[in-house]
C-alpha cells in the first residue's frame, strides 16, 4: 500500500485538502512532527528491521520549520498522478522525496536537512539560469557586454564540474551576475 510520511504540516487548510485527496486514493498518511526528528525513516514507516533507537542531533540550529512529504510504495504513474492532483487542488508541498535504500537508514532530521539543501540549490540554479536568459535577451537588444559574457562563461565552466560545487560560491555568482545585468539595464535606459 502506498503511504506518505508527512512532517510538520504548516497550512492546516492545505493539509486538510491533502488528507482528503490521499484518503480518496487509499493512501495512508503517517504524521510526524519535530519530536520525531531523531528517529530513523525506516522506524517511522514501520519497516521491518528498524528499531526505535534515536540518533543524537548533530546540527540543532538548522531551521526545519517547513512541511515535507516522503513517498513510499508508489508506482511511478501513481506518484505523478498524485502530484498533479495535489498541485491542482492547492495542496502541493515544496519539500518532498521518495524513499530509497539509503535514506530509509537516515534520521528524519538528516533527510530534511539534505532535502532542504537540495531545494535551495535547485532554486538557486533556476535563478541563475533565468538571469543568464535575461542577459542573453539584453545582448540581443543592446549588443554584447564583455564583462557579462566573461562572467557567464565563468559560471558555465564552474557548473560543468559538479565536484567543486558549493552553494556559497553559486550564490556569489548569482549576486555578481544580478549586479551586472542591472548595470547593463541601467546603462541602456
Amino acid at each position: 500500500m502506498a503511504e506518505i510520511l508527512y512532517y510538520n504540516p504548516i497550512d492546516m487548510d492545505k493539509y486538510d485538502r491533502f488528507k482528503k485527496i490521499a484518503d480518496e486514493k487509499n493512501i495512508k498518511i503517517v504524521e510526524v512532527g519535530k519530536d520525531h526528528l531523531d528517529d530513523k525513516i525506516g522506524h517511522l514507516l514501520n519497516i521491518e528491521g528498524f528499531d526505535e533507537s534515536h540518533t543524537p542531533a548533530k546540527e540543532e540550529d538548522y531551521d526545519l520549520d517547513f512541511d515535507f512529504i516522503l513517498f513510499n510504495g508508489f508506482e511511478n504513474e501513481e506518484l505523478f498522478e498524485f502530484l498533479d492532483v495535489i498541485r491542482e487542488n492547492g495542496a502541493g508541498v515544496q519539500h518532498k522525496a521518495g524513499i530509497t535504500e539509503n535514506n530509509v537508514k537516515w534520521t528524519l532530521r538528516e533527510l530534511l536537512m539534505e532535502n532542504d539543501r537540495e531545494a535551495k540549490t535547485m532554486g538557486l540554479i533556476h535563478k541563475i539560469n533565468s538571469l543568464i536568459e535575461k542577459a542573453e535577451g539584453l545582448k540581443q537588444t543592446y549588443g554584447e557586454d564583455e564583462k557579462v559574457t566573461s562572467l557567464i562563461d565563468e559560471i558555465l565552466t564552474y557548473f560543468n564540474d559538479s565536484s567543486i560545487f558549493e552553494i556559497e560560491t553559486a550564490q556569489k555568482y548569482y549576486l555578481t551576475l544580478l549586479d551586472e545585468v542591472l548595470r547593463v539595464e541601467k546603462e541602456n535606459e
